[in-house]
């Protein structure tokens, strides 16, 4: 373990008012720190005490819980300890002025993680994944980092580091370090199908990190003008969020806003109408649309409930048809009918009727005014969504961009590899770009991080983390 030379302590419940809040210490000299605060009263290891906390001059602070961890078994694999004090930020930093009066030290941000990594008490990718627990916004977001706190990444990621080196080790055979060894056939096929391998798996990676984004599913609504895009994206959000009216073409550019519905997070984006215009405003409306179309991860499609005019599908077809095609491939295509609650509404078209059956699509007819519907699509928008997800079940998730940055740098090292055997290079240059493949995988959970990167990573994080 590293000895640290100052005892550390800070507020780690937050500082909003509450029933307990709790002050935690870590350092070599936290016992006795905490011993001159409870006037030498003892402490067993991983025991609840309930003492009174004083301060160097012996004025009382308050009535509380303390645990002592005994080093090496604690968070940070020092001596440490945690006090449950009445809740409040005058208070706890009562509680905190107390102890460093007694020689403990104000704690930098994310010092209790840094120093648990630096003891090798977690590794860097689950060290991130604390603040990722702190910070979800949902259930799935929450999960995903707790496995990542458990080591999912950590375990992916040195699995395909082990590959990577064994693969070096078997070209490393090869290398001619001494005219009296008898080398060994470079293993050609091998390093190609294994190379092969590790480039898929890195792909599949990147690929489920792509639909993750803190922000949600990018749920995109398009149509024409005067569908009910708006009037749908206000009812799901529970608030005038756009601009309604009866004048087709009210929104003329993008809106977006998150929708948390049964655990899941969506970022809703309402559209320009899709039609052919002069207007040089409207037309760069449409024009963003169909940008937001070619990145949606669910795409849902309006019809005007009061019309059976069908050119949306012609419109998106010449506009976006790569998109179209990708989200009618991977289920990511919703047809929603707007207007339920009028009467006498024209019977939908052919062209649309036929759109819907020959991609087994379900046609969701929905009122914003009497709510008909719309649970049913709610419910449909989520299945969608879970849908996407178990494509990647069993897909190690990453949802750090500084982990997808060394897995992009590992994957170029890899290909620079096998161009090098493509080329018939020297062994050693095969062998120098694995290196570095293996190098750029070992950043991840930090083994030969920086000491540089390590603090800038962990100067992000909370006080009292």
């Amino acid at each position: 373990m590293i000895q640290f030379e100052k005892t550390i302590a800070a507020i780690s419940s937050g500082q909003t008012p509450a029933a307990i809040g709790i002050v935690r210490m870590t350092g070599n000299h936290a016992l006795t720190i905490i011993s001159k605060c409870l006037h030498n009263s003892s402490l067993r290891p991983r025991t609840m005490h309930a003492r009174t906390l004083f301060d160097v001059h012996g004025n009382k602070i308050d009535d509380v819980l303390v645990c002592w961890f005994k080093a090496p078994n604690s968070f940070t694999g020092e001596d440490s300890v945690e006090i449950y004090a009445h809740g409040g930020l005058v208070n706890l930093s009562r509680v905190l002025n107390a102890l460093c009066e007694a020689g403990a030290e104000p704690a930098e941000p994310g010092e209790f993680s840094k120093r648990a990594f630096l003891n090798g008490k977690l590794d860097l990718a689950q060290a991130e994944a604390i603040m990722d627990v702190i910070h979800a916004q949902n259930e799935m977001q929450c999960s995903e980092a707790q496995r990542q706190l458990s080591g999912s990444v950590s375990k992916s990621v040195s699995e395909l580091r082990a590959c990577v080196l064994s693969l070096l080790c078997a070209i490393e055979a090869t290398i001619d370090f001494s005219a009296e060894e008898e080398l060994a056939p470079m293993p050609v096929d091998r390093i190609r199908n294994e190379s092969q391998i590790l480039l898929d798996q890195i792909d599949r990676m990147k690929r489920a990190h792509e639909q993750y984004r803190a922000g949600g599913f990018r749920t995109v609504f398009v149509g024409q003008p005067n569908a009910g895009k708006s009037s749908l994206f206000n009812t799901l959000l529970g608030h005038e969020r756009a601009i309604v009216t009866q004048i087709a073409g009210t929104t003329t550019d993008t809106i977006e806003s998150t929708l948390n519905l049964q655990q899941q997070t969506f970022c809703l984006i309402d559209t320009a109408g899709i039609t052919d215009s002069d207007n040089p405003i409207e037309s760069l409306g449409i024009e963003r649309t169909r940008d937001q179309i070619m990145t949606a991860d669910i795409l849902v499609v309006l019809f005007d409930g009061c019309s059976n005019d069908d050119n949306i599908l012609t419109e998106l077809n010449e506009r976006c048809t790569d998109a179209l095609n990708n989200a009618l491939q991977n289920k990511k295509l919703m047809l929603v009918r707007t207007k339920a609650d009028l009467k006498d509404r024209p019977k939908i078209s052919n062209k649309i009727n036929d759109f819907a059956a020959q991609n087994d699509l379900t046609i969701y007819d929905i009122s914003v005014i009497n709510r008909q519907g719309l649970a049913e699509f709610e419910n449909a928008l989520v299945r969608t969504a879970q849908n996407i997800t178990s494509h990647f079940e069993n897909v190690t998730l990453i949802t750090s961009q500084r982990h997808i940055s060394h897995l992009n740098n590992a994957a170029a090292a890899i290909r620079r590899s096998l161009d090098s055997l493509n080329h018939n290079m020297p062994a050693e240059c095969i062998a120098a770009d694995l290196h570095d493949a293996a190098q750029q995988l070992s950043l991840i959970t930090g083994e030969f991080a920086s000491e540089d990167i390590i603090n800038e990573i962990f100067s992000h994080f909370c006080i009292g983390k």
